[in-house]
């Protein structure tokens, strides 16, 4: 009897050069090691680790097929809204264009924020927090890091409700672009726009589904319906939204660090009922 290698998909990750622990070369060999056959490394709104990734996938011959790929913030309604962008052209100028304002306008929001600590009695957390950033950007994520390591909360669950939450004393609105704005570079980049995590943003399905009917209305491409750390039935629920709005499938660990049995490729397979967005990919 023959037996077909199982095929692993993990296309939502992260490295050093935004918000995760793992440089490039690390988060690929990691992706080997897991046996995992395609992999995306979407950076919160950078691609500068994909070409040291794409190196290191061809000097060390690892058997990993790398999708480049971005993870743009959006607002929507007030809410911080995530589109990953797959299989884009890291060398396009309007997706490069629209980067760098992202990037600056994660800079303000890191200083303002560092701002606001200080008003509390938390000093120089920006300063604090870019030692915990090995990439160009300073997310919430570092200074979560920073007040953890300093003491002042006793993990990063603790450190977004008292402080970098919506509720929190240092929380400042991200300054980013819209859900239409990403969609049309992610195209013009020739990738693909997928709605990232949808069941993480703490909305009623009503508006959940009125998210992603925009999306759809912007020329979205797919939502994330496999994730990790989900039950079966977000997994039913988001297959049967994909198939409602008739939007392609895509999965992700969104892995960022080995915390609470997260791991590349630690995803539930696609229901049968969904069409994969990688099915046509060549």
């Amino acid at each position: 009897m023959i037996f077909e290698k199982k095929v692993i998909v993990d296309l939502h990750s992260h490295t050093t050069a935004s918000d995760g622990i793992l440089t490039p070369s690390e988060l690929v060999r990691r992706a080997a090691d897991n046996q995992i056959s395609m992999l995306a490394i979407t950076d919160h709104d950078t691609v500068k680790g994909l070409p040291e990734a794409k190196e290191t996938i061809v000097r060390e011959n690892l058997p990993v097929k790398l999708i480049y790929g971005v993870e743009v913030s959006t607002i929507w309604k007030n809410n911080e809204i995530h589109i990953v962008g797959l299989n884009v052209d890291i060398e396009n100028l309007q997706l490069l264009e629209l980067l760098l304002a992202q990037e600056q306008g994660r800079i303000d929001r890191a200083i303002s924020i560092s701002e606001k600590l200080a008003k509390v009695s938390i000093h120089d957390a920006y300063e604090q927090a870019q030692q915990f950033s090995k990439g160009d950007i300073v997310s919430r994520s570092h200074f979560a890091r920073f007040l953890v390591a300093s003491g002042y909360v006793q993990d990063i669950k603790q450190a977004f409700k008292k402080y970098l939450g919506k509720s929190g004393y240092a929380y400042v609105p991200a300054n980013c672009c819209s859900i239409a704005d990403a969609v049309k570079v992610i195209h013009a980049a020739g990738g693909q726009a997928v709605l990232a995590h949808p069941s993480r943003y703490d909305l009623t399905l009503t508006k959940l589904k009125l998210l992603i009917n925009e999306f759809k209305t912007y020329g979205g491409d797919a939502i994330e319906v496999s994730q990790s750390r989900q039950t079966q039935e977000d997994l039913q629920q988001l297959a049967k939204l994909a198939n409602e709005f008739e939007l392609l499938a895509s999965q992700g660990s969104d892995f960022h660090d080995l915390v609470n049995y997260l791991d590349l490729g630690k995803t539930a397979p696609l229901p049968g009922s969904v069409t994969p967005i990688w099915s046509d990919w060549r």
